[in-house]
């Protein structure tokens, strides 16, 4: 499985950060088109459990096979 983030999507609200078990996401430094701090995944930390893409109130997250 892999996980895509949507940066333009992402309004930095943080709740994946929150809600993440692995602490694998975290605010990237770097802001998207509408002004947002969005946030980026460490890949080797994510077990791909698909908590973000739940909580996202955004659809900021993807996960595809």
């Amino acid at each position: 499985a892999e996980l895509h983030i949507q940066v333009e999507k992402c309004k930095s609200c943080g709740f994946c950060i929150l809600s993440c078990p692995q602490k694998a996401l975290k605010l990237s430094g770097s802001l998207n088109k509408a002004g947002y701090e969005y946030v980026k995944c460490e890949d080797e930390k994510c077990i791909k459990c698909g908590i973000c893409y739940t909580v996202c109130p955004d659809m900021v997250f993807e996960i595809s096979e």
